[in-house]
This record gives C-alpha cells, structure tokens and sequence, in this order.
C-alpha cells in the first residue's frame, strides 16, 4: 500500500506520469511564428501543464484560453490546452476511459499543424492508455521523424511496448531514452523510472553502471536531487532503483560536500530504504533509518527553499507515529506559511483517514476538487461503498496494468473486502510475476492458502492439495503469513494444519 500513501507528490506523479511531456527544448521551429514576449508566454504556459494539479485546473484553463484566443492560428496553443483538459478530466474518470475522448481530438490538430512533436507524443499515449497501444505506433513515428532527439519519443515507445506486453524491446527503448535526457529533469525520471520498472537493474553492477551514466550526463547537484526527488515520487518498489539512487549520493558525496537540496533527498532516501509497511494510512519506518533522516532533517531545518518539502516529511514522521497532535499542528503551520493547497488537501486527508473520519474525507474530496485515488478510495474501502473503491483501483489498473504494486493492491481488495478467491489469485499471481516482493509473496500465498481451505471445506482433498503445493510452491513463512492474513486467518490455518 505504499503507493497510495508516501506523499502528496506521489500520488501526482502516478496519476499525470508519462502526460506531462512538456515541450522539448532542443529545435523549437513551431515557436518561430511568435514574437519573443509571446514565446517566452508560451514556454511558460506549457511548463504549467506541465505541472498542472486539480486546485489549478481552473486559473491554467483560463490562461491558456486568453492565449489561444490572442493567437487563433497557433495550434500548439490549442495543443497544449487539450492536454490541460484531458488532464482534468482523468483526474475524475482515470487515464483509461478519458483517453479515448483525445485521441480524435490529438489528431485533428495534427492535422492542422503537422510541425509540433508533442501533438504525436500526445496523441499516442491517449491510444495506449485507451487499451490501444498499437494505434500508438503511426504517431511515435510522425513524432521521431520530427524529432529523434526527444526522450520522452522514447520513453512512449517504451511505454507502448510494455503495453503490449514486448518487455524486452521496451527496455530497449527506456535505454535508448536516458542519454538524451541530459538537461531535462523530468525525462530522466521518466527514463530511470521505466528502466527500473523494466527490472533492467536487477544486479550491482548494473546499479553502477547506470548510476555513474546518471551522474555524467548531469553534474550539477540541485539537478541531481531533483532527479532523486522525482524517482523517489515516482518508487514503487522498482527493482534496483534505491540501489542507483544510493550510488548516485555516493558518487557526488565522494567529490564534494552535497547541497542542502541533495541533503533532503539523502535523508528522503534513508527514509524509502527504511520504509516497513503501512498499517492503514499510517507508515512503518525502521528506526535507524528515521533517526539518520532526522539527523540531516535537523541540519536543513532553516532552509527557507526547502521548507515546504522538510514540512511534508515532518507530517510523514508524525503520521508514522500516530501523533494526531503534531498532524494537527502542522497542517495548521501549512496554512500561515500558503502550501500548496493539492499537497495540504492529501495531508489532511490523511490526517482523517487516521482518526476513522471516512465522510469527512469523501466530503473533503469533493470540496477541494481532488482527483480520485486510492486514498479516496481507502475511506470507501474502510467506511463506505467498497464498490466505489473497487472502481477507482479499476481505473487505477486499467492505467497502469504492468505495475506490480497496483495489482497487488487490487488484489488485496478482491481478497480481503470482497473473499473473491480467484480475482485475488489472478491479480495477485501477477503482480508477483511484476515485482516479487515480501508483501505481493504474502498475498498470493494467503489466496491459495484460503483456496485450499475452501476445497477441503467442500471434500475436495486433491484440489485442496493442489491449492496447498501452489502456496508451497512461492513461500509459505507462517509468521509473516499470521501477521498478513487478517479475517481469513482461520481458513489459512485450517490448510497449514491439514498439510503441514
């Protein structure tokens, strides 16, 4: 449950990854029918879609509009103003459905105006979030020819094989991204993060090598822990993907005395290395860990440009001990100091979330205009219509189906809200084929644990046995298992005790 909990900027990050593209900086030729004041708009303008957040939908709208108003024959500008609304309309219905409304749209700008790469960028990813990766293809192909020195051309290709499930030629193409990213912080987070995902770091010396390539292609260390800030945003348990970030620290640490910047990315990274487990909302954390991060937390305290980042960690550490006091305290502290609003909502959805006050977060959810996530859907989960968490993990999936952590999520929901025995064994076999870690093991242990207590239930010894040897088969651990199995512990035990 990780993904759904570890801050405000993750939960961004998922819902907007890989639509934020932004305008590549190399050869702007588009730009040429502007007068400077009017491109340096222009610029601006994309780089807030690029960072576009519910609370803003409105004041982004409204600026794009005036421009493309200003300048009707300039069809980036239209470009880029039905990105800002395909992005506020999946913040309500996901990528999946909401997709296939633009990618009609995407083309008929294209259409219009042939010159400007990230209209096929664009257009291709409404096509592989549609459940259409391979209408993807003709627009890659349009948008490399425009431009072949783009990473995030690469990075969708990437995107669309992993889509149709060619892992081995998507991995290709997230490689290819990574040395054009240089200079371009958000497409090396798009590149890392689809190489590691890619699991195409699964051994030390392939953390090494990428670590070092990292840090050649961007020397400058407030770069570098923007880097590290957006890959920690954007974790969910990619194999070996704290292993290059611990090495990156490592490489700059050796030359010089890291920046407060990187300082807080060290500390946040001591903090995802230490990270147990969520109990509800509330995150577990080694306590060597938290007291490293509080070390260096403790050194940067005073820094005014990273006070609202040192902020959201405190409320993490707070969370993590329950302390509803210093939650209260901080989000009162987040509202002198203007925080940003998406980033103070999530908190004090949390904050709820950790006092049982389930309404209370659907009625938040619906005042402050925040996207559908699987925090909302937690309060339906615990204190509400199970069948609207159900859909909003759905969609969730239906965006992201390769992720190994959103299967397991789904999973669990199917397993422990709903006892759907076989949905669980489905979503959880794969998400442990996606990434094999101790929680998604435990999962789908516990499913083919309660399956086989179902069959010895109805008399049917051999496909109970069955059940059994499958569990057996991925690793039965019993205290991990008896600290997992919540309600189904009876049914888990029933099958331990008739084949052990």
């Amino acid at each position: 449950m990780r993904s759904a909990f570890k801050t405000a900027a993750f939960l961004a990050f998922v819902l907007m990854s890989g639509a934020q593209l932004g305008v590549a900086r190399a050869g702007q030729p588009w730009l040429e029918k502007l007068s400077e004041p009017d491109r340096q708009e222009f610029t601006r303008l994309v780089a807030t879609v690029d960072g576009w957040t519910a609370d803003r939908a409105d004041k982004i709208k409204a600026e794009l509009q005036a421009f493309v108003t200003a300048h009707p024959d300039f069809v980036p500008a239209r470009v880029e103003a039905t990105r800002a609304q395909w992005l506020n309309v999946a913040s309500g219905m996901g990528f999946a459905l909401s997709s296939k409304s633009f990618f009609i749209v995407f083309e008929e700008l294209e259409r219009l105006d042939p010159s400007y790469p990230p209209a096929y960028v664009y257009g291709a990813r409404t096509y592989i979030y549609s459940g259409y990766p391979a209408g993807a293809r003709n627009q890659l192909e349009k948008a490399q020819a425009l431009d072949a020195t783009n990473p995030w051309v690469d990075i969708t290709w990437s995107l669309m094989f992993e889509h149709l499930d060619h892992r081995k030629e998507a991995l290709v193409w997230a490689k290819t991204a990574l040395p054009k990213t240089a200079g371009n912080t958000k497409a090396m987070v798009g590149a890392i993060l689809a190489i590691t995902n890619l699991r195409g770091v699964t051994y030390h010396d392939a953390a090494v090598a990428m670590a070092d390539q990292i840090v050649a292609l961007e020397p400058d260390m407030d770069k570098l822990a923007a880097v590290i800030h957006g890959c920690l945003s954007g974790y969910s348990y990619q194999p070996g993907l704290l292993d290059v970030l611990t090495r990156v620290t490592q490489n700059v640490q050796a030359r010089q005395t890291p920046s407060n910047a990187l300082w807080y990315e060290i500390a946040s990274l001591d903090l995802t290395r230490g990270y147990l487990g969520n109990i509800g909302v509330t995150p577990r954390y080694q306590p060597d860990m938290v007291a490293a991060a509080i070390v260096i937390l403790d050194k940067i305290r005073d820094d005014p440009q990273l006070a609202e980042k040192i902020w959201n960690t405190r409320f993490d550490l707070a969370l993590g001990l329950s302390d509803i006091a210093a939650m209260t305290q901080l989000l009162d502290e987040a509202g002198l100091k203007g925080y940003a609003a998406t980033s103070v909502g999530y908190r004090e959805t949390q904050l709820l979330l950790a006092q049982g006050k389930y309404v209370d977060v659907m009625e938040l959810y619906q005042r402050r205009r925040l996207p559908d996530d699987a925090l909302l859907a937690l309060a339906y989960y615990m204190g509400g219509d199970r069948n609207v968490a159900d859909r909003i993990y759905l969609r969730e999936l239906e965006a992201d189906a390769t992720s190994g952590p959103v299967n397991a999520t789904y999973a669990a929901l199917r397993l422990f809200r709903f006892r759907d025995i076989d949905g669980a064994i489905k979503y959880g076999e794969k998400a442990y084929s996606l990434y094999p870690s101790g929680w998604s093991r435990s999962l789908v242990t516990t499913a083919w644990l309660v399956k086989s207590s179902d069959y010895i239930k109805a008399n049917k010894p051999k496909e109970a046995k069955e059940a059994f040897a499958r569990a057996r088969q991925i690793g039965i651990d019993p205290d991990s298992l008896q600290a997992f199995c919540s309600n189904l512990c009876n049914d888990v035990n029933l099958s331990l005790s008739e084949f052990r």
